[in-house]
């Protein structure tokens, strides 16, 4: 695995950082990357030799995270054990998820988000070959479910614990992709 400069990093973490504070402040669509270098203090041009545009920084932002929530979350943990694991990691980034899912967030970020978490979900959806729903509608439906939720919770304050987000996550988005489908006329 390739190692990463310490510098990098840091040039990559003021720029994300900068990111998230100015679209909580003023709306994804509206910051500009010389309102994300002046915040970060650091040079225009060095941002072009890290990003080609927001958007990169943006979707670097996100596969982070996501890269991030993998590590935490073992591959065979039980639905409820994961979902406690990603509100948890919620709770501890909410000014990262309210940008990102808040309501001045432009739906293309959150088109951006639905497409990482569906290409992390298509590979561990295994369905029967006589399986109702396809496997790319079901990872879409998984993304796309896994999103309103967590916007939901974020939207209403938090009201419920973690580990109950964690079950309800298991409950209403995990448990019913395993189970047999069938039709029924």
């Amino acid at each position: 695995m390739e190692k990463i400069d310490r510098r990098v990093q840091r040039t990559h973490k003021l720029l994300a950082d900068a990111l998230v504070v100015l679209a909580q402040q003023q709306g994804y669509d509206s910051v500009t990357i010389r309102d994300i270098t002046e915040y970060a203090d650091i040079s225009y041009s060095t941002f072009f030799r890290h990003y080609p545009d927001k958007d990169a920084l943006l979707l670097d932002l996100i596969q982070n995270t996501v890269a991030e929530l993998r590590s935490v979350i073992g591959e065979d943990e039980p639905a409820q054990i994961s979902g406690t694991i990603l509100f948890k990691h919620v709770a501890e980034n909410q000014a990262l998820y309210r940008t990102l899912l808040g309501g001045l967030t432009s739906s293309a970020i959150v088109q951006g988000i639905q497409n990482v978490i569906i290409s992390e979900v298509l590979p561990s959806i295994d369905l029967d070959a006589d399986a109702i729903v396809p496997r790319e509608i079901m990872a879409n439906h998984v993304a796309t479910s896994v999103l309103a939720l967590v916007k939901w919770w974020l939207d209403h304050d938090m009201p419920y614990s973690s580990q109950r987000m964690g079950e309800i996550y298991a409950a209403i988005i995990i448990m019913p992709m395993h189970k047999k489908q069938k039709f029924i006329p």
